[in-house]
């Protein structure tokens, strides 16, 4: 961990509370997405307002809070790093590839997010090796393994190479999550930090949206739409402030399980909201997951009592 990290932080509860919170907010958007297709809205235009919104409502709060978002070139260096990394970028190459590449092959791609986040950190020093993190990073993707492979398979040699492509996305993510733990300012607060990021990724976001749609109006794919958007908002206001608070408090590496959660929620928002059936395996995965969770919280408890003889 990076000694932003304060000793008060040695609990695992509220970053745990977190995570989940996070991730079932997160796993909704699997649902809003299909509503907006059905919209009609571009996808461009759907980012750069939910982007927009929330850096809005996320600045409301930190001004209630009296924790507005610090402007300086450091703080604008975080916001960058995350906005890029952590949201246009994966939006970016996940468009370029919806259509090529099974969606049960990229669920597992985005499972792969905890594995290369916890890989990057050892590589720069940033987290030790503990076996009970490896052993709850590994359960999680063998979770996430129950979800897809009854399932998923390649629909033709040719979408290889997109899997190879949308390979960057675990990549983006784990520099956002070990990089974003880095560079935060250890006394900024996670909603004022979290407006400066998606209002960043607004700027970069209208953009794209200029560039591929010209000026789009959530209203222009009717009320469906705009509401679609403020759900989306709701969804990404909550996981970014989640996003800083947990990597304060627990690091970048214990956040990046929050894909585990997105994964099974998303299943059970789909089930909610669109009747889907849950398979058996569906359970089953949930159950492992819980317990990689368990796992990985055991072991960053641990490393955090470490930190705190240390100091």
């Amino acid at each position: 961990m990076t000694d932003k990290l304060p000793i008060k932080s040695a609990t695992m509860l509220f970053p745990t509370i977190l995570l989940l919170v996070g991730g079932i907010a997160y796993g909704s958007m699997f649902s809003a997405n299909k509503f907006i297709v059905e919209a009609g809205l571009p996808i461009a235009a759907y980012a750069f307002w939910q982007a927009l919104f929330s850096s809005g409502a996320l600045l409301v709060g930190a001004a209630l809070k009296r924790d507005l978002p610090p402007v300086n070139f450091g703080a604008l260096k975080l916001y960058a790093l995350v906005a890029v990394t952590g949201m246009v970028g994966p939006l970016l190459v996940f468009s370029s590839v919806a259509d090529r590449v099974p969606a049960g092959i990229l669920t597992l791609i985005v499972a792969l997010i905890p594995t290369t986040t916890y890989a990057l950190s050892l590589m720069l020093g940033v987290d030790r090796f503990r076996w009970l993190n490896l052993a709850g990073v590994a359960l999680g993707f063998g979770g996430i393994l129950l979800i897809v492979l009854p399932n998923g398979s390649l629909s033709s040699p040719e979408a290889a190479i997109w899997v190879v492509f949308a390979l960057l996305v675990p990549l983006l993510a784990a520099i956002n999550n070990v990089y974003g733990e880095r560079l935060a300012p250890p006394k900024a607060g996670s909603l004022g930090l979290a407006s400066g990021m998606m209002a960043v990724g607004a700027v970069i976001l209208f953009i794209v949206m200029m560039a591929r749609d010209g000026f789009v109006l959530p209203t222009d794919a009717g009320n469906q739409g705009l509401l679609v958007v403020l759900w989306a908002t709701a969804a990404q206001s909550i996981t970014y402030a989640c996003f800083f608070e947990i990597v304060r408090r627990a690091g970048g590496a214990f956040f990046a399980l929050l894909n585990y959660v997105v994964v099974a929620a998303g299943l059970i928002w789909a089930s909610v909201l669109f009747g889907d059936r849950l398979s058996f395996w569906v359970w089953i995965a949930v159950a492992v997951l819980s317990v990689s969770l368990a796992l990985t919280n055991m072991g960053t408890a641990a490393a955090m009592r470490e930190r705190r003889r240390i100091t």
